[in-house]
């Protein structure tokens, strides 16, 4: 008897010690996808601040060619005012090539190793905008190209298209195929399209400081750590004038399959705040160093 008492006894701890082995591993698990999740949301934080920011420089020089190619016939510069978003001083070199008959255009923006905006973001490398025909055309285009472009220690690499809405001519799509690297050397390939609707500003092509625009769209991602993971904007984004932080809106983000994260902006106030969501916790989002604390009871 006191054998199967003793063999019910090895037999029970072997399954606690199981049950106990599982239940940690479970727990590692879970911390090691919060974990991550949480490190995705602050790497998308600073990427759709970049993005954000090289999508406006594309639409405001874009916007301007006509009169950009007025001043180089007259054999003219391009002026700078204060009611620019760049710091006295600071403002990309500019080159525009105009083939016979007008078209193509191709603005080439070099922002050297240091241009810096007036809300202290710091911009560097090339941007070169081809424009395929009059904004009337048909089959307009922009085809951007992006030299070792970096905004602040993100530096970004690729090419996105450019379409505008002929029955409203505050409408942009733009449909990108971009490589960030980030300051610790981990690469992000992401191809998104991403919806532009201009809200004010339109009518004033060379002043920078009545801007805002809507954002919505998606963007799918594989990280060199090989996730893979798909960010929505489920409520849109609001960039307003000369801003540094996106103002309003909500991104949710899936990470191999599952809805790990929601990011929300806010209700407009110009701010360096944000509100993660993630495992039914809360946590503010200093956007300015891209930290979270989260709110445990």
């Amino acid at each position: 008897m006191k054998k199967y008492v003793g063999f019910a006894v090895l037999v029970l701890s072997v399954v606690l010690f199981s049950c106990q082995n599982e239940n940690e591993g479970s727990q590692l698990v879970n911390e090691e996808l919060s974990e991550k999740s949480t490190q995705i949301a602050m790497n998308e934080v600073a990427m759709e601040n970049a993005t954000t920011e090289i999508d406006y420089e594309v639409d405001f020089y874009a916007n301007a060619e006509l009169i950009l190619s007025q001043w180089k016939g007259m054999g003219k510069h391009w002026g700078w005012s204060n009611a620019l978003r760049y710091k006295l001083n600071h403002c990309p070199r500019l080159n525009m090539e105009i083939e016979n008959g007008g078209y193509p255009k191709i603005i080439t923006l070099d922002y050297g190793d240091s241009t810096v905006l007036h809300n202290g973001k710091v911009l560097s490398g090339v941007i070169v905008i081809e424009i395929s025909g009059p904004r009337s055309d048909e089959n307009y285009t922009r085809l951007v190209t992006y030299e070792n472009f970096g905004v602040d220690s993100l530096l970004i690499n690729g090419t996105a298209q450019v379409t505008t809405t002929r029955e409203e001519d505050v409408f942009r799509t733009f449909t990108s195929d971009i490589t960030f690297t980030l300051a610790d050397g981990t690469t992000i390939d992401r191809t998104s399209v991403r919806e532009w609707e201009w809200i004010e500003g339109m009518n004033t092509e060379l002043e920078q400081n009545d801007d805002m625009v809507q954002i919505t769209g998606y963007t799918n991602a594989v990280t060199s750590d090989g996730d893979e993971y798909i960010k929505e904007i489920v409520e849109p984004l609001i960039r307003m004038r000369d801003c540094r932080y996106i103002v309003q809106g909500v991104v949710e983000i899936t990470l191999n399959g599952e809805l790990v994260s929601s990011l929300d902006y806010g209700d407009g106030e110009c701010n360096d705040v944000a509100i993660l969501t993630q495992d039914g916790e809360t946590a503010e989002v200093d956007l300015s160093i891209r930290k979270c604390r989260f709110n445990k009871d």
